[in-house]
Order: C-alpha cells, then structure tokens, then sequence
C-alpha cells in the first residue's frame, strides 16, 4: 500500500501539516526537521499523487503545443522535430510535461479554442496556423496564456517569440542580385499572415532598391509547403526566371523536384534559395541556399515566454531572434 502524509508525519515524528510544507517547498520549517521529513519519506519510498498536488496547487504542469499543418507534415517535417525538441528540453528543466496536439487549416481555429478551455493545460504554444489574423488575434483573449512561435501580430496583446522575416527576406534576395539574378520568382504569397506578408515585402523592396522593377506575376502564393510548390512549378510551361526564392525550405524542395523533372540545372539555369534551414538542407542532391532560423532556440525561448507567463514573471511578450544567410551550392 502507498505511503501517505500522515505515515511521513508519524516516522518523522511532526504533524501531516509540515510534512505538506516540506514536500510542497514551503519556506515555513528548519532545515533540521525538512531534513527529517524528507529522510522519512526516502524510506518509505513516498511517490507524490500527482493528481491531488494538481487540485491543491490548480496547476497542472502541463503545455500543450498545438501544431497546424497537412497530416504529413506531423512526423516528417524535419522544422518541426527540432522545434518539439528545443520546447520539450526546456519544459523538462522546468518540471513541466508537454503535449503535442494536432489542427488542420480547416479546423484550427475551433480547435486552438478548445485546448485553451481545457483544463488539462496551464498555458497553449501554436506554431503553423493559417487563419487570417482577425482570428489569430481572438485567441490571445481566452482565459489560458497563449504564445504564439514564429508568427506575430500588430496587436500588443499578442505573446510571440518570432524570427526576422523581413530583414532576413531582404537580405536572401539582395544576395541572388548581387549573383547576378535579375528575375527572382517568389513562392508563398500569403496575404493573411503577418510573417509571410513580411517575407514577401523583403523580397520585392530587395529588388526595388537594387533597381529592378517588380511585376505581380512574379511572385505566386503557396502554401509553404512542398506540394503546393512543386505543382505551381511543375505546372509552369516555360520557366523564363533565372532564380527562385521560397519562403520556407519544405517549398524550395518542391520546388528543385520540379525543375530537375524539367531538365534543368540547378543553379546553372535556375538557382533557388529557401527560408528555414531545416535538417539535412545540406545533403540535398544539391545542397540548399537558406536563411539559417535558430529552430531548436526559438522552441525553447517560446517555452520560457509561456512559463514566466504562467507563473507571473517579468519576460518580454515579443522576441525577434536573429538570422544567417547559408550560402551553399543551389544559389
């Protein structure tokens, strides 16, 4: 039979009461009798109710991480390992577990919506939403705290750790103009979102200040991943671009399928870069041109916002982490 409360407090010879303080780090006995306390319990290999500590303290210990994306992408989008992984190990420091939970476009919003009534929670991570940002926005006025990674809104209200979308953007298409390319094509126009409206403006005021003009036809929504990309290029009957940026690496891959099923080389008739640097970018046929996000940094310091938050400390509600350039053989 289990050991209990009242078995501690009779070994160690002290009250049911400041066995709870003890066990709960309650800062309310001395060092001599929380020694004695936790000795008793060692000996009785005492194993904490989880269920009960929840009640008492109205925590549960427990994030959930909400995840929107094709079924496919859950376990083989290599973005998302690393970023579960950097989350994961750093609510494992922190004495939280996590929970993976898993939204379609279609349904998302609803979804979201329930995993933040629920009370198996203490607080929400998103990552991958499509809704447009009016919905995004109503989700931060629930009554569980809500980060949200990689995707940000005007609204001060909105908890976001994000990556430099424009700037990086910016500099990916200055860099295929100043390799020579004139006519760069842009996969995954996305008007709904801040960030992917982000990167599609760093592009085209690359090409404006570098002296190029830009034309409508040359950018083409996708949704940033690699079937919508390789369709749009597979369907293309003449590819007069000499390059192509996409705003994530799952597209550019579509993308190079694509053209190499045309006959072409890469980066000899078209060059492509990407946006992500995901896993094994590198060991491509040939190898990616990419912003390089810090994916496992950005799931840990998403991690960290939600708990301060949770547990009302200080933390800034909006971090923009840094990003390189990785230029390799595509472009």
């Amino acid at each position: 039979m289990a050991a209990t409360l009242s078995d501690i407090a009779k070994l160690a010879g002290v009250s049911a009461v400041t066995v709870s303080y003890v066990l709960n780090n309650k800062n309310r006995v001395s060092d001599a009798t929380k020694a004695k306390v936790l000795e008793a319990a060692k000996s009785l290999n005492y194993v904490p109710n989880r269920a009960a500590k929840m009640l008492a303290s109205k925590s549960t210990k427990h994030i959930c991480l909400v995840i929107s994306g094709p079924d496919y992408e859950y376990l083989t989008n290599p973005y998302i390992y690393k970023l579960v992984n950097g989350i994961g190990a750093t609510l494992e420091k922190q004495g939280y577990e996590l929970t993976l939970r898993m939204a379609t476009a279609d349904n998302e919003r609803a979804f979201i919506q329930g995993e933040l009534n629920s009370n198996l929670y203490d607080g929400v991570l998103v990552w991958g939403t499509r809704m447009d940002d009016e919905s995004f926005l109503s989700l931060f006025n629930q009554r569980k705290p809500l980060v949200s990674i990689a995707r940000d809104h005007d609204s001060s209200e909105v908890n976001a750790v994000l990556v430099e979308h424009y700037q990086s953007a910016y500099r990916m298409t200055e860099y295929l103009i100043q390799s020579g390319h004139k006519k760069i094509m842009f996969l995954g126009r996305l008007e709904a979102m801040k960030a992917t409206r982000d990167r599609f403006e760093g592009y085209r005021q690359a090409l404006l200040d570098n002296g190029i003009e830009f034309l409508d036809e040359w950018a083409f929504a996708a949704d940033y991943y690699q079937e919508d990309a390789y369709r749009i290029v597979a369907e293309m009957e003449n590819i007069d671009f000499d390059a192509i940026f996409a705003g994530s690496d799952l597209m550019a891959i579509g993308a190079m399928k694509a053209l190499l099923e045309k006959g072409l080389s890469i980066p000899q008739d078209v060059a492509v870069a990407g946006f992500d640097n995901i896993p094994n970018s590198d060991m491509l046929p040939v190898s990616l041109t990419t912003v390089d996000t810090p994916i496992y940094k950005l799931g840990e310091q998403s991690a960290d916002m939600l708990i301060s938050i949770i547990e009302d400390k200080e933390t800034e509600r909006k971090l923009e982490l840094g990003t390189e350039l990785m230029i390799r053989a595509s472009a």
